[in-house]
């Protein structure tokens, strides 16, 4: 089943209004391991009349009933007892982890606080208890983010920061049924429960729009090497090109991590090409000086000799003064909406995954604009 909502962000003179997407789960019966929501899927029914079945309860007809335990013995699904085990428990208390050490993905405190007062507004004040485990890498299991749900500490979690691409943690978490959800899609798992930003739609109409406006040479500060969100960026970045008839250099991207000099290095190494007529800047910083130093080491100025679309996580915000435009990319917007979801899930009054997907808004913007400037989620270090 598919619900698609058309919204538009008001209050943009944008090049692409924002629209919200939001669709539930679609299966795979081709998963290596197979979940409860799996087989209610493909039989057409729901979650709770899988658990029926499984355990021997009344309430299925006779050909319900045998029309899933034979998708249960095709697919060879196997309950996972730990999970059921969880699954059996009052839920009391929603975690948040980290699929990232602070030194590689350094969220801020304003965005930890965000975080908390969404989750006090959503959980707390239906009495659920809130933990972080704000350092799990420091732990002899410290690949395992998930060490508060495997260790019962909560009954669910908030997945926050970028999934790596080879993430086997998430699919574990998704396998065991417990409620859950990622601020990320992830290639290898469809099925995942997310809220996020459409970063490939992002990437694609940044590019875009640098093409209609005449650049064929378009350089690219992209973030997240080695995860999902980097490999969405790229996706965008190539299918507007393509669509374009223009061929491909990958010299023209340039993965950056938050460190300011290697932001600088990277877009001095961009510029000194002087064919590079204009650079999409989805560093994820949102900091405008790492940016311009590096131009002004290569002898280049924005809104001058080159054009910079940048990214920011702010509705109508300026990141940099001389950018042709910004791209808004609503997270914290698709966080709060799949929180409200996940409280569902979590308190048993919806009984499936869900699947948020906000669409990003491109606005163009001019020196004079007096647009206030964002709060970072991420640090940007030095």
């Amino acid at each position: 089943m598919t619900d698609i909502g058309d919204k538009s962000q008001r209050g943009f003179s944008g090049f692409n209004p924002g629209t919200e997407v939001r669709s539930h789960v679609k299966g795979s019966a081709g998963m290596a391991h197979h979940t409860i929501y799996d087989i209610a899927r493909l039989a057409g029914v729901s979650g709770k009349t899988v658990s029926r079945v499984l355990n021997q309860e009344p309430g299925v007809s006779p050909l319900t009933r045998a029309r899933i335990t034979k998708l249960i013995d095709q697919l060879g699904y196997q309950p996972h007892s730990g999970a059921r085990s969880m699954r059996g428990q009052r839920r009391d208390c929603v975690g948040v982890v980290f699929t990232a050490p602070p030194e590689v993905v350094p969220i801020s405190n304003q965005q930890i606080q965000w975080m908390f007062e969404e989750l006090y507004r959503i959980f707390g004040m239906r009495g659920k208890f809130i933990c972080f485990d704000l350092n799990p890498f420091e732990s002899p299991d410290g690949s395992d983010y998930a060490r508060a749900l495997w260790q019962q500490r909560c009954s669910g979690c908030v997945i926050h920061g970028p999934l790596p691409i080879h993430d086997q943690t998430v699919h574990r978490i998704h396998q065991s049924g417990s409620p859950y959800m990622a601020m990320n899609r992830l290639d290898s798992l469809p099925e995942i429960c997310f809220a996020s930003p459409d970063y490939e739609e992002a990437a694609y109409l940044s590019t875009k729009f640098l093409i209609d406006r005449g650049h064929t040479r378009i350089g690219m500060l992209k973030g997240w090497e080695g995860y999902q969100a980097g490999v969405e960026r790229w996706r965008g970045y190539v299918r507007a090109l393509e669509e374009a008839g223009l061929p491909l250099d990958e010299a023209l991207v340039r993965a950056v991590t938050f460190d300011a000099h290697d932001i600088a290095a990277a877009t001095h190494r961009l510029l000194l090409d002087f064919s590079t007529t204009a650079i999409v800047d989805c560093s994820s910083t949102e900091k405008a000086a790492p940016l311009v130093e590096g131009a002004r080491f290569a002898g280049r100025a924005p809104g001058k000799d080159f054009e910079v679309v940048v990214w920011t996580y702010a509705a109508q915000a300026t990141v940099l003064k001389e950018a042709c435009a910004h791209v808004w990319l609503p997270l914290r917007e698709a966080a709060a909406e799949g929180l409200a979801l996940l409280v569902q899930w979590f308190d048993k009054e919806r009984e499936e995954p869900f699947q948020v997907l906000y669409r990003p808004t491109l606005y163009e913007t001019a020196p004079d604009a007096a647009l206030p400037t964002p709060t970072p989620i991420f640090n940007t270090l030095r």
